[in-house]
């Protein structure tokens, strides 16, 4: 059997992901609105501007890694 739903809010998508693992159902895809998509990526990119910059020595062992790949 397979199960649609349309038009959930965000607050209570998480509410039926909660209730779909305790009924183990199997969630197969999630389709967001571009309004959901928009707000989902501009989060992302706040979050990761908060991330601190690597230091030197990430820097470095991330250069000496590209340069052994080659």
């Amino acid at each position: 059997m397979k199960l649609v739903i349309d038009n959930v809010k965000s607050e209570h998508f998480k509410w039926l992901t909660e209730m779909a693992k305790t009924l183990k159902f199997k969630v197969v895809e999630v389709q967001l609105s571009e309004d959901e998509e928009e707000q989902s990526l501009l989060m992302a990119m706040k979050d990761a501007h908060d991330e601190p910059v690597l230091s030197k020595e990430e820097a470095n062992e991330f250069e000496t890694w590209l340069k052994s790949i080659k």
